[in-house]
């Protein structure tokens, strides 16, 4: 017979057993919770320890690895480049004066140079009729960025010939920047051809201009690094031996810098006649007085 009393009964006992689940449920879920966030947290602050411990080690190894590699340059560079005479193209300018720094470093004479171009003729030459056919040197470094605020053609007034506009080298101003940056390339390869000595480019990693990747898809060798240890290491190899290519931190180039070449181009000796007359005697010999001055009139031996 149903039973209304047992009915309500088993209802509050279902509704009861539940209320108690759920509450147990959400303690255990509550502490679950923050035993996994604390977890977290403490595997975190472990990490950021260890990372922080890591990166004291890296500067440190950093500093010692920086100072090794300097010190392998100052030995590296010593008399690489000495006897031997740069031309350096640029301006009164911290580039051009990087260079030099370390050029001379590594046993270089430098002269600076400035172009200029002439606009009536269309035609570049040293400033101040420099009288460079006369002079022997043995390799040029371009710092020389080409302004076009001496040139006559339309468009080519942004540095290095860069458009300012953001003009793709396709459109009319392009082509009047590649057209004007062409004409100094077209100088700088008769210089090469002419005084048959390697040519290399040197700019700055940060420099607003982008003459360099110009001179790389002209050929030409250089580095973006100057200013840096493997600037001046780029420089040297690049000089001072028959190594050739693009160096530096942009996405064409070859490497960083080159590696150790395996010889040194060395300098032709100087011969002189001069040399020759005034060079000493050797061990018994006299000379013609020596032997007029000779009391007994004896000949030296043979």
């Amino acid at each position: 017979m149903y039973n209304m009393r047992y009915h309500l009964a088993s209802l509050i006992s279902v509704f009861l057993a539940l209320a108690i689940g759920l509450v147990l449920g959400g303690l255990i879920t509550e502490g679950t919770e923050e035993g996994v966030q604390e977890t977290l947290l403490e595997s975190i602050q472990r990490d950021i320890t260890q990372t922080r411990e890591s990166n004291v080690q890296l500067r440190n190894d950093n500093v010692i690895a920086f100072n090794f590699a300097d010190m392998l340059l100052d030995d590296f560079k010593v008399d690489k480049l000495d006897g031997r005479v740069i031309l350096v193209i640029g301006t009164e300018g911290r580039e051009a004066q990087m260079a030099i720094s370390d050029l001379e470093a590594a046993g270089a004479t430098t002269l600076l140079i400035v172009p200029e171009h002439n606009i009536a003729e269309n035609t570049w030459a040293i400033k101040d009729n420099l009288a460079i056919a006369d002079l022997e040197f043995h390799g040029i470094v371009n710092t020389y960025v080409p302004t076009g605020e001496d040139h006559d053609t339309a468009g080519a007034a942004a540095a290095a010939g860069m458009p300012t506009d953001g003009t793709a080298p396709g459109s009319e101003t392009g082509d009047a920047t590649t057209q004007y940056l062409s004409e100094y390339f077209v100088y700088l390869r008769e210089l090469q051809d002419q005084y048959n000595v390697p040519i290399v480019f040197a700019a700055l990693e940060d420099a607003e201009s982008n003459l360099i990747t110009y001179a790389w898809d002209e050929g030409f060798s250089g580095t973006n690094q100057l200013g840096n240890r493997y600037g001046a290491y780029t420089l040297i190899v690049l000089l001072a031996s028959d190594t050739e290519g693009k160096y530096g931190s942009d996405e064409a180039a070859l490497a960083l810098y080159p590696p150790i070449p395996e010889h040194f181009t060395l300098l032709e000796p100087e011969t002189s006649a001069e040399a020759d007359t005034e060079a000493p005697a050797s061990p018994g010999t006299a000379t013609a007085a020596e032997s007029e001055e000779d009391p007994h009139g004896e000949q030296p031996q043979p």
